[in-house]
């Protein structure tokens, strides 16, 4: 028998008929739920990676791939330990920091900040900021006194561009009238959105110099934020800064101070695709159901194909195209619905936000501002193929045990 023919038998065996409809509903369900399990599997592990990749380059956006913290008085000199550092292979850039958690006053509100002084040569080359100002111009930093807000905070604090903030240290001054906190008064300069909203909500940018008096830094900062040429390679530029700088500095890196995220967002991303992977295989198992049912209806047409010649091997190969010929159909399916949605992901959200008149995705609550997707060809492969072995795995029984029947004994009781 000719694969044609084998093929033609196949999907002959799975059309709807009268007397098979329950055949071709459960064949209907397996397909539905090879879909599902497919699509969903699909988009989540496209979301866990967006998160992944989110979370990555916004926290190195901020932070640097390592930070160097001088010990208490240490009488390291933080401008020629940034110089030294750029000669250093692999490392691109070296930015000195103030970094104080302090409070913003205006003549509405008073809200929290963590305030970090910069110069504006680095603060210009800091991609996630200066690539993401909403309001204001960069270039205003350059003035006296400047200070740029993240957009939550200059919502909540009711705040323009041009309006005068106060900026409230902790350290204290010995005045006239007692005890003091130091404060300094800023015009707004510029509002930035990260896309990242826990820092959009606390963050704020002030003069380096202008924050080591304000801080009582004298002239040192509270760390050196190092940026390196690969941040998943950072290992090399990081022996080499703890070898020239560790009696000095504390040296941590991102992926240390972070490590405890990122191994959570693993695990979660792999528990969620062995869990719905389950659903893949809860629907290769009604594809089980399908074709032992099929067989038993279609015992009497296989004694006849047999007994003109049919080999066992080929009644097998008929009904494992049957049964596959589902679970492919499914499977591709499933893959379209689910790289769809992937690659469309915030437009979707962005439909559903308006069609409900709300928050799908909270940045309050999930950290980033929309909800991030990154479509991994491996994973869609990997993806696929537990899917299509499951539902070969699933139909080499029944159509073994077609291929085994007897044609005699069936002829005989029939």
């Amino acid at each position: 028998m000719t694969l044609s023919t084998e093929l033609t038998l196949a999907w002959r065996y799975l059309k709807s008929k009268r007397k098979e409809k329950a055949i071709s509903a459960i064949a209907g369900f397996s397909v539905i739920g090879i879909i599902l399990g497919v699509a969903t599997l699909i988009i989540v592990t496209s979301v866990m990676n967006g998160f992944r990749k989110e979370f990555a380059e916004r926290v190195i956006g901020f932070n640097g791939h390592v930070v160097l913290h001088p010990y208490p008085n240490s009488s390291a000199d933080y401008l020629q330990t940034s110089k030294d550092i750029l000669t250093i292979k692999g490392a691109t850039q070296a930015v000195p920091i103030v970094e104080r958690q302090a409070l913003i006053s205006s003549d509405k509100t008073v809200k929290g900040t963590l305030a970090y002084g910069i110069s504006f040569g680095d603060l210009e080359k800091k991609k996630l900021i200066a690539k993401n100002i909403i309001a204001g111009n960069l270039d205003n930093f350059k003035q006296e006194n400047a200070i740029i807000l993240g957009e939550s905070l200059a919502r909540r604090s009711n705040l323009r561009i041009g309006d005068e903030v106060v900026v409230i240290a902790p350290e204290m001054d010995d005045t006239g009238f007692g005890i003091m906190p130091r404060k300094k008064t800023f015009k707004l300069a510029a509002v930035f959105n990260s896309g990242m909203h826990e820092y959009d909500n606390s963050v704020s940018y002030i003069s380096l110099d202008i924050s080591k008096k304000l801080f009582k830094m004298r002239d040192s900062v509270t760390g050196i934020s190092v940026f390196v040429d690969d941040p998943l390679k950072l290992s090399s530029v990081k022996r080499e800064i703890e070898k020239k700088f560790s009696d000095s500095y504390r040296i941590t890196d991102w992926q240390s101070s972070n490590s405890s995220f990122m191994k959570a967002v693993e695990i979660e991303r792999n528990v969620m695709f062995l869990i719905l992977t389950l659903i893949t295989l809860v629907a290769s198992f009604n594809i089980i159901s399908c074709m032992i049912m099929l067989v038993k209806d279609k015992e009497k047409d296989i004694a006849i194909l047999r007994t003109i010649g049919l080999t066992r091997a080929a009644v097998t190969r008929v009904f494992f195209i049957a049964g596959t010929s589902i679970g492919i159909f499914g499977t591709l399916v499933g893959a379209l619905v689910g790289v769809t949605f992937s690659l469309n992901i915030r437009k979707i959200q962005e439909f559903l936000d308006e069609l409900l008149k709300t928050k799908v995705f909270s940045p309050e609550v999930y950290f980033l501002t929309h909800l991030p997707s990154l479509l991994n060809p491996i994973d869609v492969i990997v993806t696929l193929s537990v899917s299509l072995a499951l539902s070969c795995l699933a139909t080499i029984y029944p159509a073994r045990k077609a291929g085994r029947l007897n044609p005699t004994e069936i002829l005989r009781y029939s």
